[in-house]
């Protein structure tokens, strides 16, 4: 979870009255890359990737878009170098929800319009033990916020499935079927369940019209290609032309075989097209207006000082909203931020790709280069 209190005031000071793309000089972009070369330099209980590929940019407009290090032996990482991007996919997937909702999709059992309020049992069958007594239902929205204190199979995998192995979808579906909730109602809770869960909801909709869709060809379809992410797509099915950087891996490599991840940490994409991802949000393109509110919403408490939307760690002070996330899979850690003034609309957008897992401090390092952005 990315510093708040230091990005809001490096991001203030930046975005003051009078700052200015112009104000980007060779100087800093030098004091930059010395950070990011000291990032990647080894230190003694650190773990870091061989690879980095950085995009800044400005209401909209990038001002520095670079990679660092070696992607594989063969080739230096550049903005064009693709990773697993981990949990950055759930705001992918929280998209793809939101925009079946928008298209008038049903439930499949109920054959209801589909909402964020559609209970999960009006689209899967055999959910009863989701429904502690006397409680609400799981939701497409307590999904979509992470308060359906349904448990982190990534944390309590299914005793009837292998973390080395492949998990067929079906497989792991039932078993998350079984599972009743845990802890206190409603409550915030990270866990992959809950977009594991989504995306086999978006396929379980268009199998009730009598489509066979995967969540992969949905979401290419209503996300990825509409907002020409060239080079987004997913783990093992690569968009075309990728450069995917080496895997680097801390340790050994669980959920690491289809179908552990999908919909909650299955993507790769670039700095690049992350960038242009955050713009579209951040313009309307991706998605219409309630959705959007609802995706940067406060949907569920982490802590005094963070909330929860659908797909976005959430933070607000001194006029700013903080929109963020990091994700970490096997062999890949990425971080994602967007600052927005609340009022002015200026806004701030970094984006930090690695090719190792267990690499700390990439939110430390967005701070100390949004602090070099605003010396002279």
């Amino acid at each position: 979870m990315a510093c708040i209190r230091t990005i809001f005031f490096i991001a203030a000071l930046l975005l003051s009255p009078g700052a200015a793309l112009a104000e980007w000089t060779a100087q800093k972009a030098a004091r930059v890359e010395a950070l990011v070369q000291q990032f990647l330099t080894p230190r003694p209980g650190t773990v870091t990737g061989p690879a980095l590929s950085i995009a800044i940019g400005v209401d909209g407009e990038i001002i520095l878009a670079k990679g660092f290090g070696q992607a594989s032996p063969e080739a230096p990482a550049s903005e064009r170098t693709v990773y697993h991007i981990g949990s950055l996919t759930k705001q992918f997937t929280a998209a793809a929800v939101l925009r079946l909702i928008e298209t008038g999709a049903r439930a499949p059992l109920s054959a209801t319009p589909l909402a964020l309020d559609t209970p999960m049992g009006e689209i899967f069958d055999g959910v009863k033990k989701w429904t502690a007594p006397g409680e609400p239902p799981i939701t497409v929205r307590t999904l979509l916020t992470m308060t359906s204190n349904l448990p982190n199979f990534t944390l309590r995998p299914p005793p009837s499935a292998d973390p080395w192995g492949a998990v067929a979808t079906p497989h792991l579906l039932a078993a998350l079927k079984a599972l009743p909730p845990h802890g206190w109602p409603n409550t915030f809770e990270y866990s992959n369940t809950g977009y594991f869960l989504l995306a086999s909801a978006i396929e379980a909709v268009f199998a009730g019209e009598g489509q066979s869709a995967s969540f992969r060809d949905y979401a290419r379809a209503a996300i990825i290609r509409p907002l020409g992410l060239s080079q987004t797509g997913f783990v093992d099915d690569y968009a075309a032309g990728s450069n995917v950087a080496e895997a680097h891996y801390r340790r050994r490599p669980a959920f690491a075989q289809p179908h552990w991840l999908d919909g909650c940490g299955d993507m790769a994409s670039n700095v690049l097209d992350l960038f242009a991802w955050n713009k579209a949000l951040i313009e309307g393109r991706a998605l219409g207006a309630t959705s959007t509110r609802a995706m940067f919403s406060d949907a569920a408490r982490v802590d005094p000082l963070t909330y929860y939307g659908m797909g976005w760690f959430i933070g607000h002070e001194d006029g700013w909203d903080s929109y963020h996330h990091s994700g970490s899979v096997p062999g890949y850690t990425a971080y994602n931020a967007i600052l927005r003034q609340t009022r002015a609309g200026g806004w701030l957008s970094v984006t930090l790709l690695t090719n190792s897992d267990g690499v700390e401090g990439l939110d430390h390092l967005a701070d100390d280069i949004l602090y070099e952005l605003r010396t002279d």
